[in-house]
């Protein structure tokens, strides 16, 4: 019988992922990640990782299904990773994606290397997204249901950890899931969804980032040149942007360019949004080819949209067939071959494919 160690964060998804491992033989072992120093913890928020609650709440579902449960502190590299690193990104004009660098440093490098050496012989998650063995070898896959699909998050596990990971929700929608999980958990009604961004209290960016970073006024230049007012900070900003600007205009106004070092802040009507190309760097790639055609989304819930790529050096460079609204430096860019997840990076420069 082989061990599975599953990241449960008491959410409906990671909790039905402990159901079916179960039912399908494997020794279970349920693991909830101690992430948040005490400074940025918040009870009131029922939905924020690593409050007591959804802790209580996982054990209590472990509990229900016999399985063993264990909370694992993982605060330093959380803070070191993931937070510190966060902030980083928007103190440079960056607009970071927390999601992908948790699973970069977290789930799938730290705590897959733990589990591995405890003794477990895979690592499970609640992500909607499979990985399939084929005549290339292991490779990553879109789960079946589109419209929760997550491998975008996923790209950044190192190829030779794909062997070693399990994701018990790859064939199932998030409709079956949740109805699924309500016979299963008749008369429980305190296990919800978990909140995307776990770290910020009710999804308060502007007040999360102020903690960390002074605010600093400056320029809000058009594209032209042309000084048109003042930004409240421009970590308060990111690309594709329209709230908050507050410039009289004839046509809205959008956030085109965040300039960190010189503290400006560029804008200008839609049209200026759409590039047609990037550069990428913290590349992970899972095929073996360096440039071809694919398809590419720079943000998870953006659509992929025909492109060539190649890398080198490192670098991954991007040239899409037509211009993209809204590429952001601190995202991530991910190319697909059909279900097929070929790789990815994170967004640094751009350049205009309008004018």
């Amino acid at each position: 019988m082989k061990t599975v160690f599953l990241a449960m964060s008491g959410g409906i998804d990671s909790s039905y992922a402990a159901y079916l491992l179960k039912k399908q033989g494997y020794r279970t072992v349920g693991f909830t990640f101690d992430l948040l120093p005490r400074s940025l913890r918040s009870e009131s928020n029922r939905k924020m990782c690593c409050s007591a609650v959804n802790m209580n709440r996982a054990k209590r579902i472990a509990d229900d299904l016999s399985i063993p449960h264990y909370v694992i502190n993982m605060r330093e590299e959380f803070e070191r990773h993931v937070i510190g690193r966060f902030v980083e990104e928007y103190r440079a004009g960056r607009t970071p994606n927390p999601c992908v660098l948790c699973n970069r440093h977290i789930k799938f490098a730290w705590f897959l290397e733990k589990a591995l050496a405890l003794g477990a012989d895979l690592v499970a998650t609640g992500h909607y997204a499979a990985v399939e063995e084929t005549e290339y070898g292991f490779e990553l896959k879109k789960g079946r249901d589109r419209a929760k699909d997550q491998s975008y998050f996923l790209y950044p596990i190192r190829p030779a950890d794909l062997p070693l990971l399990t994701f018990p929700l790859a064939q199932y929608t998030k409709s079956r899931v949740r109805c699924e999980f309500a016979g299963l958990a008749a008369g429980r009604t305190d296990v919800e969804e978990s909140q995307d961004i776990c770290f910020i209290p009710g999804n308060d960016y502007r007040r999360f980032i102020g903690q960390f970073i002074p605010v600093r006024k400056g320029p809000i230049i058009m594209i032209d040149g042309k000084q048109v007012g003042y930004h409240e900070g421009i970590h308060y900003y990111t690309v594709g942007q329209r709230r908050g600007i507050n410039i009289p205009h004839g046509e809205a106004l959008y956030v085109v360019e965040v300039r960190a070092e010189e503290n400006v802040l560029v804008v200008g009507p839609k049209e200026f949004l759409k590039q047609d190309r990037l550069v990428a760097d913290e590349v992970n790639l899972f095929a073996a080819r360096q440039e071809g055609e694919a398809r590419a989304k720079v943000r998870y819930r953006q659509k992929e949209e025909p492109c060539s790529y190649s890398i080198k050096d490192g670098v991954l460079e991007v040239v899409f067939r037509h211009p993209v609204s809204a590429i952001t430096p601190g995202q991530s860019v991910v190319l697909y071959d059909g279900e097929t997840v070929l790789g990815g990076g994170t967004i640094r420069q751009t350049a205009a494919g309008a004018s």
